[in-house]
């Protein structure tokens, strides 16, 4: 009787253990592929992701960092090529022509208009950037543009008003010789071409023919007008001054330079006003502003930045359906507000602006509404919805490269940017033949 009895627990141990087992078994588990490294990825993400995994039963996502946007992008055409791709993949902006020519994901229209979710609220140039021919293909997510960081204490050194940044490239080049001096100089930047796209757009100047290939795929580059060599002669003409500081491709460098109160204005992303801000502490009081145009230029406005999540298809319809359950959730208000406060990218929810935490922070720091005033002065133009082409990574290396020729060879900006021009030209020619346009 005693082995009977101790047969039956066993029975029970071993049906509780399959229950279990079953409970397990039905969390679908899904793999995201993201770009995000420091903090914002080992720190913030992750713990966006834990609070998701541990708020609901039936999804468990697991983010994967895959190194810079460059290298996740790589990484995904590897794995569509070996039929192993991630249930979600993370990629920049400029990314989008490829992703969408590679046909490897699902567009998100359908899901996004039959999902909870009210795009009458989200950030018109947003959603505009990543929509192409009427389809939304992925979801926004870490979303930026570039502003003018600066210092307001050297503002007041150099009897600048600290609460009436510059404006134009002009106003911008005579405070930065204000308040140059002494081992500091009043402009810092590193050579980043995402920072040229943006003030192109700034003078709602097109990078690419075929408004900026949002018409028609882009046959040409033509960000070699007279927009393109206004922001390299502006640059030179700072360098010859003294007052640029160039870091070259080192962006942590003009980062420490910033922070440590030797340079005075800065171009930045305002992805990183939240971790730049925990830098300085009490150095000195930071400052943000619009990114200034030239004068006598209508002005246009800023693109878009960052990322947004794409969801891989050729895989079982609970993948996708667990897939697109944590893209709702990305997308709702409170995460947009969450991601606004913890870092700085804008929340693409215009309604998170009303909640308490964002009102409390935009009280505390103003200079955190920037993003937000900038990209809603925007005009709503195909320079400012930002070009799409599939070669724009090799674009961007060769206006990095033009930049290189007019600071450091001295190379006239026309000449430097005729022959980027014709290179990515060229590249852009042979990706349509490649892609059958």
């Amino acid at each position: 009787m005693k082995n009977v009895r101790l047969l039956g627990m066993a029975l029970i141990v071993v049906m509780l253990l399959a229950a279990l087992s079953g409970l397990g078994q039905a969390r679908v588990h899904i793999e995201f592929w993201h770009a995000l490294g420091g903090h914002i990825g080992r720190d913030v993400l992750v713990g966006f992701i834990n609070d998701f995994n541990e708020s609901q039963d039936e999804v468990h996502v697991e983010p994967i960092y895959q190194g810079s946007y460059l290298d996740v992008l790589n990484q995904y055409r590897l794995a569509v090529q070996a039929g192993d791709t991630p249930n979600l993949v993370h990629v920049y902006e400029i990314g989008t022509r490829l992703m969408i020519d590679l046909d490897s994901t699902v567009p998100l229209q359908p899901y996004f208009e039959a999902s909870g979710l009210e795009p009458e609220y989200m950030v018109d140039n947003v959603l505009s950037y990543y929509t192409i021919d009427g389809q939304l293909y992925s979801m926004p997510f870490n979303t930026s543009n570039a502003i003018l960081y600066y210092n307001k204490d050297m503002f007041r050194e150099a009897g600048l008003d600290p609460e009436k940044p510059p404006t134009t490239f002009e106003e911008l080049r005579e405070y930065a010789a204000l308040m140059t001096g002494d081992g500091k100089y009043g402009f810092g930047n590193y050579n980043f071409g995402w920072y040229f796209e943006q003030l192109m757009a700034v003078q709602n100047a097109l990078y690419v023919d075929n408004d900026n290939g949002r018409t028609a795929p882009a046959t040409e580059a033509v960000f070699n007008s007279e927009a393109g060599v206004r922001i390299f002669q502006w640059f030179k003409d700072m360098m010859e001054d003294g007052s640029y500081l160039d870091t070259g491709r080192d962006g942590s460098a003009l980062r420490a330079a910033f922070v440590g109160g030797n340079v005075g204005m800065r171009i930045g992303s305002t992805g990183g006003f939240a971790s730049t801000y925990a830098d300085i502490g009490d150095r000195f009081e930071m400052g943000a502003a619009f990114l200034p145009a030239p004068e006598g230029v209508e002005r246009g406005g800023v693109i878009i930045g960052g990322g947004s999540v794409w969801m891989p298809k050729d895989h079982p319809e609970e993948k996708l359906e667990a897939a697109w359950k944590f893209l709702e959730h990305l997308a709702s208000v409170d995460s947009t507000a969450f991601w606004h406060v913890n870092t700085g990218y804008f929340p693409v929810d215009r309604r998170a602006t009303e909640l308490p935490e964002v009102k409390q922070l935009h009280e505390e720091f103003p200079a955190f509404r920037t993003a937000i005033d900038q990209l809603e002065a925007s005009q709503q133009t195909y320079a400012t919805q930002g070009a799409v082409i599939g070669v724009f990574p090799e674009a961007r290396e060769a206006i990095q490269e033009a930049y290189e020729q007019v600071l450091l060879a001295g190379m006239d900006p026309q000449q430097a940017l005729d022959e980027a021009a014709a290179e990515v030209s060229a590249a852009i020619q042979r990706y349509n033949i490649q892609m059958g346009f």
